[in-house]
């Protein structure tokens, strides 16, 4: 079985729910997050050696044959023991289920339903469905349930409070990608520059992450991957968005407007030219947006970004020129979209010296205290690390995607922004971020590398 990488957390938990449905407490677990976070790879390997019934639903498939699939996998992976007791298809999904509630009263059975969002188009009731079954059928049975969505507000609606699923599941897991530390363990041997520029354009995609040739060079990869008609990076984006969003919605124009550089509020509605109040709040709400503020600040004028790394990559990057690439023409935009991505992969860098920044203080390298995040006013200045202890300015940092050391006018430049941030504490420490973490000698300056950045926790 090909290892599984990441996901430790996940595993115990389903293993854990595993344990007390086989003792006899049934179990319904509702794990879900985008399309090629992982999802059906770690189901498949908790799966492995169990008693389970594993399937996936198709899209706009009726009632009728989603049933005929269901009772042909339950054949498949049951045994021909389950022959006698089938008889037909099932008739309904009340019926299937209460056929698998009997298969789990003598021996533990694991049922998956992956992408159960798509069984909605033909069976609207699924999830209230599955909670009368559950309340009114399921009792001392060695059974555990587990329903997967990439749908994610389709999914977090079956939840909510209005939701069939509301408080019916004893586990709920969202899978997000990976962060950039996480997703080291996916490319160890890339050197932590080059890594940095990797997780750029894959994001924390395991299936984006596998296909990146180590052995390769960092120009190599963008080439076969990001600037091919075949590559994976200018295909997945809309398979992503398209499992969960309608596109009558405007969605792509919002995020295409973002991944264009506008951040505020008004410039976005102007540049998808539609009205952006619901759109921007779903995909806020989605985890494809994210609503940022000054850090300490509850009244500035917030920015928006795309929140997942791949996205803001294809949105940012490949989109205006994806046509281009499908045409054969992805060296000449390579070439084209170079400062595009650049700019991307400092954005991305800046985001990873926070959390870095944020781990220093874990580690008690820095004030225990301290709450780190970013800080502006208005076009005046930019902090790109900044540091609070409560509402003093603690720590200021610059994070630069370059290899020259920084040099005591850097340092200058960066001491003068304490005239516009939160005020300073007693003592405020400055530091840098670059690709190399080099100083001038003598500067007497910490100045944290991509190394640091990567390294583990």
């Amino acid at each position: 079985m090909v290892e599984l990488i990441g996901r430790s957390e996940e595993l115990a938990d389903l293993e854990h729910a595993w344990r007390q449905a086989s003792s006899g407490r049934p179990q319904l677990a509702v794990i879900w997050g985008r399309r090629r976070v992982g999802k059906t790879f770690l189901l498949t390997h908790f799966a492995e050696a169990k008693r389970a019934v594993y399937f996936t639903a198709t899209r706009q498939d009726s009632t009728e044959r989603q049933l005929v699939r269901l009772t042909s996998r339950v054949r498949e992976q049951l045994g021909g023991a389950t022959d006698d007791l089938l008889g037909g298809p099932f008739r309904d999904w009340e019926s299937a289920f209460r056929f698998l509630i009997r298969m789990a009263e003598s021996e533990p059975l694991l049922v998956v339903i992956d992408e159960a969002p798509r069984l909605l188009s033909s069976q609207p009731d699924f999830a209230d469905l599955i909670s009368a079954v559950w309340e009114n059928r399921v009792r001392e049975q060695r059974l555990m349930v587990v329903l997967t969505g990439s749908a994610v507000s389709v999914m977090e609606e079956m939840l909510g409070a209005q939701g069939g699923l509301h408080r019916r599941a004893g586990l709920e897991v969202r899978l997000d990608p990976f962060t950039l530390r996480g997703a080291r363990a996916f490319l160890p041997n890339v050197p932590a520059a080059d890594f940095i520029a990797a997780y750029a354009v894959c994001g924390g995609y395991p299936l984006h992450l596998e296909q990146w040739d180590e052995s390769a060079g960092l120009e190599d990869n963008l080439l076969n991957l990001a600037y091919r008609p075949t590559g994976i990076l200018v295909r997945d984006a809309l398979d992503i968005i398209g499992e969960d969003l309608d596109w009558r919605g405007g969605y792509e124009r919002v995020l295409a407007a973002i991944g264009y550089g506008a951040r505020r509020r008004s410039r976005i509605a102007g540049r998808a030219q539609q009205r952006i109040d619901y759109t921007l709040e779903r995909l806020r709400r989605a985890g494809y947006v994210q609503r940022l503020v000054p850090l300490g600040s509850t009244s500035a004028d917030p920015l928006y970004e795309i929140a997942d790394t791949y996205l803001a990559f294809w949105f940012g990057v490949l989109r205006d020129d994806a046509d281009l690439i499908e045409g054969g023409q992805g060296d000449a935009v390579r070439h084209r979209t170079k400062a595009r991505l650049e700019r991307h992969t400092a954005r991305v860098f800046e985001q990873t010296c926070r959390e870095h920044a944020a781990l220093l203080v874990r580690q008690h390298v820095l004030p225990a205290e301290m709450v780190v995040g970013r800080w502006w006013r208005d076009e005046t200045a930019e902090i790109d690390v900044l540091g609070l202890l409560g509402d003093r300015t603690g720590l200021l940092g610059e994070c630069r995607w370059q290899t020259t050391p920084v040099t005591s006018r850097d340092l200058v430049e960066l001491q003068r922004k304490l005239a516009f941030v939160p005020e300073p504490a007693d003592q405020v420490l400055f530091r840098f971020w670059t690709r190399t973490g080099a100083a001038s000698p003598g500067l007497g300056l910490t100045v944290h590398s991509a190394d640091d950045v990567v390294g583990a926790e």
